[in-house]
């Protein structure tokens, strides 16, 4: 059995809105008369911040499922026949006309 594991790879696109602040600054020529003389001549300071948001993409790889993968094991006897093969070997002693078959030894 032959268990293969491989990557796929699909790409994902996804719509997101954001927001972005400016701050603009514009003169206008005015020619009024003003009105309730209160405060008129004081000093202070106007702030305006801009901001900006960006995505942040973050992944997290995730277990999406296991494998579990088992073998049987079986045992059984079988009985087995076949041929059994060997090669003998005949030494002759050139001394004497004594004979040795493999396996065998002279005697003296």
């Amino acid at each position: 059995m032959r268990v293969r594991s491989y990557v796929v790879e699909t790409p994902v696109s996804e719509q997101v809105n954001l927001r972005q602040e400016n701050v603009h600054v514009e003169r206008r020529p005015v020619d009024l008369p003003v009105g309730g003389a209160d405060n008129l001549f004081r000093e202070r300071t106007i702030e305006a911040e801009e901001r900006a948001e960006e995505a942040v993409v973050s992944k997290e790889a995730r277990v999406k499922e296991e494998l579990v993968v088992k073998k049987d094991i079986e045992q059984r006897t079988e009985t087995v026949s076949d041929k059994v093969r060997r090669t003998e070997v005949e030494v002759k002693d050139e001394r004497g006309n004594d004979a040795l078959r493999s396996g065998e030894r002279k005697t003296r």
